[in-house]
């Protein structure tokens, strides 16, 4: 399943108007934010039409699973679907496991969990973590309309960081690249993202930036937020572009007829069947792109042609404001 779809879900007192971009997408919030309440219209259209009292308008099938029914659970439910939007409601433990997260790898459908928790097991952007608002334009006194608002968009988060040290997610090629950006600063590996959050509770270094790849770091933004609240003083900075390959073909260094396209409108390109999330498809489509060049890509050694000047000013160009002016000259 690829593409992004526009639902509309309506009653006579409430309106929810939504998109789906990747196949995993989190409704977090407190209680009586309409998260339960989405579901249950959505649940209730699919079982009786029109005759719930609901309207659903969607671009592709959906089902909602709310809870186990006597004699079945989970398995039973979902592993029929195909090219399936699937919600599924909070206080279901299974998404939890690893059997759920295989299922999700190669069920060939897009997933909307109602969970206040993070989902270890699977890597989710930060950019697919919602929670749904009251929008203003449209508030009137019969409807109330509802929307999806991203919790982590506001990023880099960076506030009177000189970048002393910088941490980064990637050991090889990402390393490589940033270690020869931030020459007038101590750059080290985590050693994949699932170990920043340890890193920082750890770390004595102050002006620090963080470099991780955001199209998988959604698990992982509650544990660094509440460490980076606790530990203001150290000015610790968050920057989480989608993925390194992302920032080297974003750059325009790599020739392809299709590439803007591409970039504009990832959705359409990327099938969940392939790719649990956009940081593999990125780095499958750089590889694919240069893999007949001088400058073959891989992440586990940077060839020269990334390093060049040229390069790297082309990449650097995609770099936040905020980091740009305290790179060396």
């Amino acid at each position: 399943m690829k593409g992004e779809y526009l639902f509309r879900v309506r009653s006579k007192r409430v309106r929810f108007s939504f998109r789906i971009r990747r196949n995993i997408t989190l409704i977090k919030g407190d209680s009586a934010t309409g998260k339960s309440t989405l579901l249950h219209m959505m649940y209730e259209y699919l079982r009786s039409g029109r005759e719930s009292g609901y309207s659903v308008w969607a671009e592709t099938d959906y089902f909602v699973y709310l809870r186990d029914e006597i004699g079945r659970d989970w398995t039973d439910v979902l592993l029929p679907l195909r090219n399936t939007v699937i919600f599924i409601e909070e206080n279901n433990d299974f998404i939890f496991s690893q059997g759920f997260a295989e299922f999700i790898k190669s069920s060939g459908n897009y997933f909307v969990l109602v969970n206040r928790a993070p989902l270890r097991m699977l890597p989710y952007s930060i950019h697919e973590i919602y929670e749904i608002v009251l929008d203003g334009q449209h508030a009137d006194l019969k409807e109330a309309w509802h929307t999806f608002r991203e919790l982590y968009s506001n990023f880099p988060i960076y506030k009177n960081n000189r970048i002393e040290n910088v941490l980064t997610e990637d050991t090889n090629s990402g390393f490589d690249f940033f270690r020869n950006v931030f020459t007038e600063s101590t750059v080290t590996s985590a050693g994949g993202n699932s170990n920043i959050a340890k890193r920082l509770e750890q770390t004595e270094a102050e002006n620090l930036l963080v470099i991780a790849d955001g199209s998988a770091f959604g698990a992982m933004m509650e544990d660094c937020m509440e460490i980076l609240n606790d530990q203001k003083n150290k000015r610790i900075s968050l920057w989480l572009p989608e993925s390194f390959e992302y920032l080297i073909l974003k750059s325009g260094i790599i020739s392809s007829p299709e590439l803007m396209d591409i970039l504009e409108r990832t959705s359409e390109y990327v099938e969940s069947t392939q790719y649990i999330s956009w940081e593999r498809y990125f780095t499958d489509l750089l590889v694919r792109l240069t893999k007949n060049t001088l400058y073959p890509y891989s992440k586990h050694h940077l060839v020269g042609y990334y390093l060049t000047e040229t390069s790297k000013n082309r990449i650097i160009e995609n770099f936040p404001e905020e980091i740009l002016e305290n790179l060396p000259l």
